[in-house]
């Protein structure tokens, strides 16, 4: 078991002890931290592989109560935590799942399933494997699995399949190309990546574009997706009263010196839409930073790929 993992263990020992989460263990948990693992992270995992399994043997939990919240409220949790894209959305802005419930629930489960010591390790340990083997990834990073045809743009290794519309964007300064846009039927994801300088991150990119956005006359909310930590934003554009506005999801994550950034628009970008496709290609691209990317502009080239497009 990883150092996330060690963490999740503890603070389950001491909520299990005390019957609530000690100030030490909130700081262990990083609850509010979703670019890396971390044990918050474990426990929201764990947590939803036990529903899943049970699920999938029939068992209904949707009516299982939580502590502090009515049965309306602990439905919405469960379904959010079963991955109901429908329910996310309303989760995040009454901010439903919170540590102390996520433990009360984890163990609640874990009591039912008569769950021993050895057996609730197994799980934290495959709660932590089963997120350190997805992507995005950086080029370097052995863990990457397997993959199907990925077309090289050079700083970007994208996911490709049949079908797929891709248009390359370019520099308004000087003409290279900074960006590539993957069309499938009507939802399109465009991908960036850039150099992590000084102490950004995602989470402070995401901060600054939801500044940007709701300046402008738009909106934008944090909600956790499949890919972490996400804005769900709808934004100013060009056209007339009735269609100067657009839905957009703003996927991140943070690599090893850089970050990249999706952003996700058409059907897929509805607040209710479940499509996988976007963030399988988002977490299924590659970045290579090259030594040329190095220096003070923070976008990282990109270059036509042999093949063309």
């Amino acid at each position: 078991m990883g150092e996330a993992g060690d963490a999740a263990r503890s603070v389950v020992a001491q909520f299990r002890r005390d019957g609530f989460v000690a100030p030490e263990s909130a700081e262990r948990a990083e609850f509010d931290v979703w670019d890396r693992m971390t044990a918050g992270r474990v426990l929201l995992l764990a947590v939803q592989i036990l529903l899943e399994l049970r699920e999938e043997d029939g068992r209904n939990d949707l009516g299982r109560p939580v502590p502090g919240l009515d049965g309306e409220e602990a439905g919405l949790m469960i379904r959010t935590l079963l991955r109901d894209a429908t329910a996310a959305p309303e989760a995040s802005r009454a901010e439903l799942i919170t540590l102390d419930r996520l433990l009360g629930l984890l163990l609640s489960v874990i009591a039912e399933e008569s769950l021993s010591e050895e057996e609730v390790d197994a799980l934290l340990e495959a709660a932590e494997e089963s997120r350190l083997a997805v992507g995005p990834w950086d080029v370097s990073d052995d863990r990457r699995p397997p993959s199907g045809e990925l077309v090289d743009f050079g700083g970007l290794l994208v996911p490709t399949e049949p079908g797929l519309k891709i248009e390359l964007m370019s520099s308004r300064r000087d003409g290279s190309l900074v960006g590539v846009t993957l069309i499938r039927g009507r939802t399109a994801i465009q991908l960036q990546a850039f150099r992590a300088l000084g102490d950004t991150s995602w989470a402070s990119v995401r901060e600054d574009l939801a500044r940007t956005m709701r300046g402008r006359g738009g909106s934008a909310e944090e909600r956790v997706g499949p890919a972490g930590t996400e804005l769900q934003a709808v934004v100013r554009i060009q056209g007339p009263p009735g269609k100067d506005r657009q839905t957009t999801r703003v996927l991140g994550h943070d690599g090893p010196g850089w970050i990249l950034r999706g952003f996700v628009t058409g059907v897929g970008a509805e607040p209710d839409s479940t499509e996988e496709w976007p963030y399988d290609t988002f977490q299924g691209t590659v970045v290579r930073m090259s030594a040329e990317d190095h220096g003070t502009d923070p976008l990282i080239r990109l270059r036509q790929p042999e093949s063309g497009v």
